[in-house]
């Protein structure tokens, strides 16, 4: 005790505050300052210090924290075919390796008797293809082909082209000395080319010798997924703790029954199937597989119920909190469903494609408002209704395509023909073994739409719709035109037959059925309507490759009377599902960070900051 006229020591309170500052320090370094940073808490929800090392800290490890993906890229396969059917607007190919190699595989086809005569027409072309095997694609599904002449062809245009069974393998090249290395066949091709021309209004000759075969491409094998540990600090057992953990949460239907979705291949690597909830986005399957834990304890896994619980009703966390909630399965499901009763759109929304993917049709309405009113979330909405084995979707699919908006009328009939092929409302035909014709009944403004992806279709948007009286379309061998009394005449002139005449209503669906049987393209279909309302022949509305559009922003501030525009700037951090993607995507976000590592494809880590370092920037302040 201090007598009275005692001065106190300066170095003495120093040393005590230095002592206090260095036991602080401890404590931080030990817990780590991750505890520290608190969100909008009042003085009451403040934690005491001696909490922040308390040592009950969760031990609970996800698949993604050790784990990348790899077979997640789409997969180039290229080859060279033969174009026929060109009336004169082909060439002879000039002598090199790609007319070599052409030749023998013609002379493989035993359907043609004289390769080399038949190459030599005009009426043909050397044509050099590629297309995007993607990620997950099983044996026998299709794809889209892209297809142009050579450099020094003479060739003039491509349309009317079809190209013969072509083998699709990789191709890589090794530099000058090795050359192009091939690998196995891995696809076939073969189909009708539609010119990039005829989807332009303004006509560009090199767009006249560049086409694209809607799903001319046919896998021969499928395409594995899996994921690959990224050190070499794991053993076995732990690859065969995560596979256990991800057959706990999905099954799949195979030849000998129903088994778990994961099969360990090494000590690294793991094999996965995509569930058929989940075949038409695999980037979302994916996402929740990384985010299933596979070490936790009892206590952990129900203090992180709770806080997922907590987080679901926050906006900014809402989409990583739904899939941690559907990586847990029938536990996550309670969370979810109260999480639509929020009165935020986005929570609402992440909460109802969550409980779709896990079975749960409770947010439906709420999928269809999104699909209806929200540009940002239509394409995930959708998709996540498609993959939802209910009743009530196949009827919420039904309704949106009586919308105005073409994207999403469209989106919804390509939804529908995804989950239900079957269903009578979306049956079409396939007519003169050229392209689908689909006719679907609408109260709204009548629109004929055509496809630029996945196959050749017509899409009718209303099943009255007709050609004005006075139609006319006139091309080489062919005349169209109306008579005035609700009839069009149709007329065909061939050396080889003559002349053939016909008539037919003026009901959109009655002329697209009869020129079908007089040899008329999906390709000469487009380029007739499209010059049909150019000149007001036509009171419909024509649209072309109405998907949804990548790169839009979600604003709840936007929202105008709950019909945005269809331009959105609204953006949902989340991949185009595998129900409207490509491959041929421009600037698209990749779904993850990529290399490559041996017969892999892992996720880049990233590296993670110390404690000290986490320290240090908190003390300076150069941290959140």
């Amino acid at each position: 005790m201090k007598t009275q006229g005692e001065t106190r020591d300066p170095n003495s309170q120093i040393i005590k505050v230095g002592r206090r500052v260095f036991l602080a320090g401890l404590v931080v370094t030990a817990t780590g300052c991750k505890n520290m940073i608190r969100r909008g808490q009042s003085p009451d929800d403040t934690i005491p210090l001696v909490q922040l090392y308390d040592e009950n800290v969760s031990k609970t490890k996800y698949i993604g924290d050790i784990c990348g993906i790899w077979g997640l890229d789409f997969a180039k396969v290229d080859g060279i075919g033969l174009a026929t059917n060109l009336k004169g607007t082909g060439s002879p190919p000039r002598p090199g390796g790609q007319r070599d190699q052409l030749i023998r595989d013609l002379e493989m086809n035993e359907n043609i008797e004289d390769a080399k005569k038949l190459v030599k027409s005009d009426n043909t072309e050397l044509v050099v293809m590629y297309g995007m095997l993607p990620p997950g694609i099983r044996k026998g599904e299709t794809f889209d082909l892209k297809v142009s002449v050579l450099a020094n062809s003479d060739a003039t245009s491509l349309e009317s082209g079809n190209v013969l069974q072509t083998r699709m393998r990789p191709m890589r090249y090794l530099g000058r000395k090795v050359g192009v290395k091939q690998g196995h066949v891995t696809a076939l091709a073969k189909g009708p080319i539609v010119v990039d021309a005829i989807y332009e209004t303004r006509q560009d000759q090199k767009k006249m010798i560049e086409g694209t075969i809607l799903g001319g491409g046919k896998a021969l094998e499928d395409r594995p997924l899996g994921l690959a540990i990224r050190t070499d600090e794991y053993s076995m057992k732990t690859t065969t703790m995560m596979s256990r953990a991800i057959n706990s949460r999905f099954t799949a239907i195979s030849s000998s029954g129903r088994k778990g979705v994961a099969e360990p291949k090494t000590d690294k690597s793991i094999e996965l199937i995509v569930p058929d909830s989940y075949r038409l986005n695999i980037g979302r399957y994916l996402a929740v597989i990384k985010n299933i834990a596979f070490s936790e304890q009892i206590a952990d896994r129900v203090n992180r119920m709770e806080l997922l619980d907590r987080e679901m009703g926050e906006p900014a966390k809402a989409g990583e909190t739904a899939l941690r909630l559907e990586a847990l399965g029938k536990d996550g499901i309670p969370a979810l469903k109260r999480a639509l009763r929020h009165n935020d759109l986005e929570v609402q929304f992440h909460a109802a494609q969550a409980l779709a993917y896990s079975g749960e049709a409770d947010g439906v309405d709420i999928l269809i408002k999104c699909a209806r009113e929200e540009p940002a979330f239509r394409w995930h909405a959708m998709t996540a209704l498609a993959s939802l084995d209910d009743v009530s979707t196949s009827s919420a699919l039904a309704d949106l395509m009586q919308v105005p908006s073409a994207e999403t009328r469209y989106g919804a009939f390509r939804a529908m023909r995804a989950q239900s092929p079957n269903d009578p409302l979306i049956a079409g035909d396939w007519l003169a073994k050229d392209f689908f014709l689909h006719e679907i009944p609408s109260d709204v403004e009548p629109m004929v739409h055509f496809s630029k992806s996945k196959r050749q279709e017509i899409v009718l948007f209303g099943h009255e719709q007709k050609v004005s009286d006075d139609f006319m379309h006139i091309e080489k061998g062919i005349t169209i035109r109306g008579n005035g009394n609700g009839r069009v005449s149709i007329t065909r002139y061939s050396a080889e037959y003559g002349d053939e005449k016909t008539t037919c209503t003026t009901k959109v669906a009655d002329l697209v059925r009869t020129l079908a049987k007089f040899g008329f393209t999906y390709s000469s279909m487009l380029k007739m309507f499209r010059n049909a309302q150019q000149s007001e022949m036509i009171d419909t509305r024509l649209v072309v490759n109405a998907i949804p559009k990548l790169g839009r922003k979600y604003s709840p501030d936007e929202m105008v009377g709950g019909l945005p525009p269809e331009k959105s700037k609204r953006y949902v951090a989340e991949p185009m599902p595998e129900l409207f993607r490509t491959g041929e995507e421009k600037r698209v976000k990749r779904r993850v960070q990529e290399e490559t590592v041996g017969s892999y494809t892992r996720e880049n880590e990233e590296e993670k900051p110390s404690q000290w370092s986490k320290l240090k920037g908190w003390a300076t302040g150069d941290s959140e």
